[in-house]
Parts: C-alpha cells; structure tokens; sequence
C-alpha cells in the first residue's frame, strides 16, 4: 500500500522508494528510485489490460497514460477490455466477474500458444 501511495503520490510509475537516499542507493545504486520504463516492454508480448469505469484506484487517466505509454505496441498483441460498471474489487469479488473477466482472461491466453 506505501508502494501504492508513492505512484500516486509522485505521479510515476517507480520502483518502491525507501524513504532515504542511502537506502536506495543500497538496492537500486542511485539515491531515487528507478522510474519503470513501460518502452521496454517488448511490442510483440501478448498484453491484455481490463479496467473499470468505475474504479477509484485506477481511473480513467490513469488507464489513458498507460495506454499512451503502449501505443507503439503491436495492435494485434494488445487486447483491452472496458468494463463500465466495475470498481477496483470487482475483478475480484464480482459476481460476475468469471463470466466478464476471467472467461476472456482464459480465452486470450489460448490464443496465444
């Protein structure tokens, strides 16, 4: 949850920070934290986001800059799905979520033998 309120926080995707310069520079060489560099992901990995329109903890600019960060990634390898009335915890409690998520979650990665 700290790691969480630091990406908020700061406004970037990081590597947890330790809340002092030598400390991070004990595990990571530098006294900040690394930034993730989403560029490196490879664009032709199979990648599938959901996201809800209802969710707090990750809203729709949230979901838009991460998309942005992955528009070089190659069309047919990247699937996303938008589920309006899901919150946070719906991907996990919903009732039905093994209908809406988890059946294409499946899905997808059979395609992807």
């Amino acid at each position: 949850m700290v790691h969480l309120a630091q990406i908020v926080r700061d406004g970037k995707l990081a590597k947890y920070n330790y809340g002092r310069p030598d400390l991070n520079l004990m595990y990571y060489g530098r006294f900040n934290p690394p930034v993730y560099n989403l560029s490196n992901i490879p664009h032709d990995l199979p990648l599938f986001l959901s996201y809800g329109g209802q969710d707090a903890l990750s809203d729709f600019r949230d979901v838009a800059r991460l998309l942005d960060s992955l528009k070089l990634h190659d069309v047919g390898k990247l699937t996303v799905q938008y589920i309006e009335n899901y919150a946070h915890a719906d991907f996990i409690m919903g009732l039905n979520a093994k209908d809406i998520v988890y059946n294409q979650v499946t899905a997808f990665f059979k395609q992807q033998h």
